[in-house]
């Protein structure tokens, strides 16, 4: 398991001798929500500070990668993940309500970067449909997890898993 740290940068790979990227290749990826604010008393809890400040962290890690679309939940802590990563790219964030909506979405932008910020429970569900293995299903899913996902027409799909990490709030 790789570990990604604070401010790394997805881009895609050079290319061989200077040709052109091959646009075939769609990358996904694949986070969970930040950390929600379990002391909300409602079914749809908001992030908690610490949640807010993971979103910032994943704009950071995220903020220069070329993202074609945004998929979230109806949920409001996915779109807080969301939120400011869609506002330094300019972007809007796509809800979906299903699995099934979610990767019809991510495979209707072939070639392209997507992200998806999903839930404990959806995102394993969505990377076993994606890399075709139902193994993964039960795969346990961190805040910090960032799963990314290679789809290539000519070869199986691949994927990695890398940890982002929020900067803690020091006291003084």
């Amino acid at each position: 398991m790789a570990r990604g740290g604070v401010g790394c940068r997805l881009s895609a790979p050079p290319t061989a001798f200077g040709a052109p990227a091959d646009t075939a290749v769609t990358t996904v990826l694949l986070v969970r929500h930040a950390e929600k604010n379990t002391e909300w008393a409602g079914a749809d809890q908001p992030l908690s500070t610490a949640g807010m400040l993971r979103a910032q962290e994943l704009a950071h890690v995220l903020g220069k990668t070329d993202i074609a679309a945004i998929y979230v939940t109806p949920w409001a802590r996915t779109r807080q993940t969301a939120e400011p990563l869609a506002r330094l790219l300019g972007d809007s964030l796509t809800v979906v309500d299903s699995i099934d909506a979610t990767v019809r979405g991510v495979l209707a932008h072939g070639g392209a970067t997507v992200l998806v910020v999903g839930h404990s429970n959806t995102v394993p569900q969505i990377l076993a449909r994606l890399v075709g293995d139902r193994g993964l299903e039960s795969l346990a899913v961190g805040y910090d997890d960032l799963f990314v996902v290679t789809l290539d027409p000519r070869r199986p799909p691949r994927w990695l898993r890398l940890r982002y990490r929020a900067t803690p709030v020091s006291a003084h």
